[in-house]
């Protein structure tokens, strides 16, 4: 028999019982935010961030600050949200914050923001863009940020160059200004003051001389050449080959007579055709991902003519089947092949070149040389055409060795679609149509029969 004393026990057991159960959830709500467990169920983990990633992120040292530039209206928004908040999961130094670009002009004119959705990464003074947003491109782009400045572009002087600090429309500061942003090192090279190229090169620039080169400075690039450099040559049509005549040689390729032209041009709004369009890239590492038109001002195109076994040679360049090299004066009516020495396109504008070297220490290593017809695509004129900086940007990355950079693949959602034979969607009809609602009413005859009899 319950008297007064146990009910007041059982009153104090429950309230106990009660409070303790509110604060060990409490506890538990306290703990998930300190260390939040998130366990993904779909097919192929697409909900969650790969390995690499995730060992990746971890790495950081500093904080990285991710901005995204994306309005309300944009249906990505929600996408880029989870994405991004897997990233501060993953690692405490990370933190992201979204601007509606409708409301911060002042801040898309400071980072030149150009599209509803694109993403800004900060680290360390170091900043850069993406669009469109994948976990492969943020990834990459945080581990190029995290090079500490690294990878020296040197760039050759003296001789009428393209200059990197240089503010004329022919000169490549916006460029520098690209590549320094990324974490690579900038210099000039005067090989007369220097007498020698720099040891901890990563690429030697060449861009367009129009002076000729001292038998000396010869010397100095064949050998850098011979034992292994890294070479970017852009080379216009106005270059002459007693400045450059060697490096031909030395690569085993030729620049085709006269200008590259193509009638498309005039399709983005220009009054002349001296311009050679990229739509369509060849299989390459430096053209991975990229889907922009690339613009090339006055080219000349490339032909190989080594053999097999010395340079494994890749064309990364190509201009369009209605192109040609037009020999004859550029005024007037211009025809394609009123010249004997005129060839159709597609035409090469751009080849890569690859060797395996030994270095000084006997280890193996592979030489790059990326060769394209034209300086002015990288101009401060030209660069913010098409994916011209993009182009420019991925020819440093493969020529440093960056292009082997994570590779994140799309990963496959067999999970969202339900494919179903004819039978089975017969079955699934009848059993929701017809079985399961006799299911029912026969439990609930049988039940009121129970009921009756009692």
């Amino acid at each position: 028999m319950l008297n007064p004393r146990i009910r007041r026990q059982l009153r104090l057991q429950s309230a106990l019982f009660v409070v303790l159960l509110l604060a060990a959830m409490g506890l538990l709500a306290w703990l998930s935010q300190l260390n939040p467990l998130v366990i993904d169920l779909t097919a192929n983990q697409r909900n969650s961030l790969s390995q690499e990633t995730i060992r990746l992120v971890k790495s950081l040292e500093q904080p990285l600050q991710i901005t995204v530039f994306v309005s309300p209206l944009n249906k990505n928004r929600a996408v880029l949200e989870r994405l991004f908040q897997r990233y501060v999961n993953a690692q405490p130094l990370i933190s992201f914050s979204i601007v509606n670009p409708d409301l911060r002009p002042d801040l898309l004119r400071e980072h030149n923001i150009r599209f509803d959705g694109e993403t800004l990464l900060e680290y360390q003074d170091r900043s850069e863009k993406i669009s469109p947003v994948t976990e492969a491109k943020v990834t990459n782009s945080i581990q190029r940020l995290m090079r500490q400045g690294d990878r020296w572009l040197v760039f050759l002087q003296g001789h009428g160059e393209r200059d990197p600090y240089g503010e004329a429309n022919h000169d490549f500061s916006l460029f520098a200004t690209q590549l320094t942003s990324k974490g690579y090192t900038i210099e000039n090279l005067l090989l007369t003051q220097t007498n020698s190229i720099p040891a901890n090169t990563d690429v030697l620039v060449i861009a367009s001389p129009r002076v000729s080169l001292l038998p000396g400075e010869v010397v100095l690039i064949q050998a850098y050449l011979e034992r292994g450099g890294n070479l970017l040559w852009l080379a216009d049509p106005e270059q002459s080959t007693e400045e450059t005549g060697f490096i031909s040689d030395l690569l085993t390729i030729e620049f085709l007579p006269g200008i590259v032209v193509d009638p498309n041009s005039q399709l983005l709004g220009l009054n002349r055709i001296d311009f050679a369009l990229v739509t369509e890239y060849p299989r390459h590492p430096i053209t991975l991902g990229l889907d922009s038109l690339s613009i090339f001002p006055q080219a000349q195109a490339i032909e190989f003519h080594g053999e097999s076994g010395i340079w494994e040679q890749r064309n990364f360049l190509r201009s369009g089947e209605s192109s040609w090299n037009e020999t004859g004066e550029m005024g007037g009516e211009i025809y394609r092949g009123d010249n004997d020495d005129e060839s159709n396109g597609p035409l090469n504008i751009g080849v890569s070149l690859a060797a395996n070297r030994q270095n000084d220490d006997g280890e193996a290593t592979e030489q790059r040389v990326a060769v394209v017809g034209d300086a002015d695509f990288l101009s401060n004129r030209y660069l913010g055409n098409g994916g011209n900086l993009e182009l420019g940007l991925n020819m440093v990355n493969w020529l440093s060795h960056d292009d082997n950079l994570i590779a994140i693949s799309p990963r496959a959602a067999p999970d969202t679609l339900l494919d179903l034979s004819q039978t089975q969607q017969i079955i699934i009809g009848f059993g929701f149509l017809l079985f399961m609602p006799l299911a029912l009413f026969g439990t609930g005859l049988i039940i009121w029969l129970k009921r009756r009899k009692r």
